[in-house]
């Protein structure tokens, strides 16, 4: 049985990635004394050719459209696939993108595949002739748990190491993340409240998406549902990941020079506990300080290597308050 495991992950290295990191992640927080002092390196973040276009849920406005379109446009040439089994609902929004994408001049298909077409070898070599490829919104673990370990995300990787371009909306966004959010909590009382309420160790329901982006744990509709606490909670259980929230109508594209640029009306905003004191004790409430937040509206950049932001429209002269 570890054999077969082992030989599953070997043949898929990005699910390798995601779970080496999640160990790591998990014995750093399992190790940690009555306070986090030593830190380990940081990993490295991959840069395939292709990039990740992530976005917060809500409308998405037109210009993030248009980035999309011409991100998905190879040679002159753009052909896009729709997945929709983030939701059992699915035709209204699918519809509409497609719409969306074909008034851009992209040829778009809905693909809904059986369990059997996703383990096809014919059809993962057809997404080969795809240049981008969308995940609509719903629920991400059902997402997550119809597409993880078959050979169409096997091919979906391969085509984003190529060039092609991947982009989500709200369920569609979670799944982006190697750890990911599943919206419930290992909270069995109260469980709404006690999300909305408080930051927590321990607390946060979190399992294996899509790997596309392996340093960060993505949240959408941030600042619309108020998910600063969970997110919080996620990354002080895994210090190693940033904590990555979108709003609504926003977007973050991911680039292949490891640069992260904000796109759309509102913020994202990205939280870094790298560095910050996270004490490990058995009371019910976090305990830390340092944790570094980025505030980042459109045009913002954040470099995903050396973690350092540039603002689009910064005066020269603007004086940084300390």
């Amino acid at each position: 049985m570890f054999l077969t495991r082992l030989i599953c992950l070997a043949r898929r290295p990005y699910l390798l990635v995601c779970r080496i990191l999640a160990c790591l992640s998990l014995a750093l927080f399992a190790a940690t004394g009555s306070a986090q002092s030593a830190k380990p390196e940081r990993p490295e973040i991959a840069t395939p050719a292709g990039s990740l276009l992530i976005v917060g849920g809500g409308d998405t406005p037109p210009a993030v459209q248009q980035r999309f379109a011409e991100l998905a446009t190879l040679d002159g040439y753009a052909r896009v696939a729709v997945f929709p089994m983030a939701s059992t609902a699915y035709d209204e929004e699918a519809g509409e993108v497609i719409e969306d994408l074909q008034r851009l001049g992209v040829e778009a298909d809905l693909l809904l595949l059986s369990d059997a077409e996703l383990n096809s070898d014919e059809v993962a070599q057809r997404l080969a002739d795809y240049t981008g490829f969308w995940f609509i919104g719903g629920d991400q673990t059902l997402l997550a748990d119809t597409l993880r370990n078959t050979r169409v995300l096997d091919m979906l990787h391969q085509r984003y190491m190529d060039g092609a371009v991947i982009g989500g909306t709200s369920a569609g966004a979670a799944v982006m993340s190697g750890i990911m959010l599943t919206g419930r909590l290992k909270v069995p009382d109260d469980a709404m409240g006690f999300e909305m309420l408080n930051i927590a160790r321990g607390v946060m329901d979190l399992s294996y998406g899509f790997g596309f982006i392996t340093g960060a744990i993505v949240d959408q509709h941030f600042m619309t549902r108020a998910r600063y606490n969970r997110l919080i909670s996620a990354v002080l259980d895994h210090p190693l990941m940033l904590g990555v929230g979108i709003d609504e109508e926003t977007a973050l594209l991911v680039r292949p020079d490891g640069n992260w640029e904000v796109l759309g009306n509102n913020y994202v905003k990205i939280f870094d506990v790298y560095r910050a004191l996270i004490i490990d004790d058995d009371g019910p409430m976090a305990k830390a300080s340092d944790i570094r937040m980025h505030v980042l509206p459109e045009g913002s950049v954040f470099n995903s290597r050396s973690r350092r932001v540039s603002f689009a429209d910064a005066a020269p002269d603007a004086v940084a308050v300390k």
